[in-house]
C-alpha cells in the first residue's frame, strides 16, 4: 500500500506524518472480505437499539456470551466508524448482561467470592491474631 501524508492539529500545533493508505471506511470490495460471523443476524447499524440487540439475541438462541463476543468481534474487524461503535456498545451491554446474571461464569465467581470471606494473604495470614 501506499504511504500518504495526514495533517492533524494536536494541541494547538500542526502535525504532519506518513500513514498507510487503509482506503475508505466501509468500501473493502466483496471478493476481499474475510469476516465470516457464523451465525446470520440480520443486525444492521441503522436499526434501533432495541430491535438489533433483540436480533442479535435470538440468532444466538438467548446465549448472552454468545451475542456479546459476535457483537465484540463484529466491532473489531470493521473499518466503519458507526457499526464499530454500534457493535461495540451491543457487546459491551450483552457482556454486562451475562456478568449480571448468577447462572454465568463471571456472575458466579462474584456470588462465590462475597459467600467466602476474607482472603487469607501474606499479608492477612490468619484471622483472630
Amino acid at each position: 500500500m501506499a504511504k500518504i501524508r495526514v495533517t492533524q492539529v494536536r494541541k494547538g500545533k500542526k502535525v504532519t506524518f506518513l500513514t498507510k493508505d487503509k482506503g475508505k471506511p466501509g468500501k473493502t470490495p466483496e471478493e476481499e472480505q474475510w469476516f465470516e460471523p457464523g451465525v446470520e443476524t440480520g443486525w444492521e447499524k441503522g436499526m434501533p437499539q432495541g430491535e438489533r440487540r433483540q436480533l442479535v439475541l435470538k440468532a444466538h438462541k438467548g446465549d448472552e456470551l454468545a451475542s456479546a463476543r459476535a457483537m465484540q468481534s463484529l466491532a473489531n474487524v470493521t473499518t466503519d466508524r458507526e457499526t464499530k461503535r454500534e457493535a461495540r456498545a451491543d457487546a459491551t451491554y450483552f457482556f454486562s448482561e451475562y456478568k449480571s446474571h448468577p447462572h454465568g461464569i463471571m456472575g458466579r465467581s462474584k456470588q462465590l467470592r462475597s459467600r467466602r470471606g476474607p482472603r487469607i494473604t501474606p499479608k492477612r495470614p490468619r484471622l483472630g491474631r
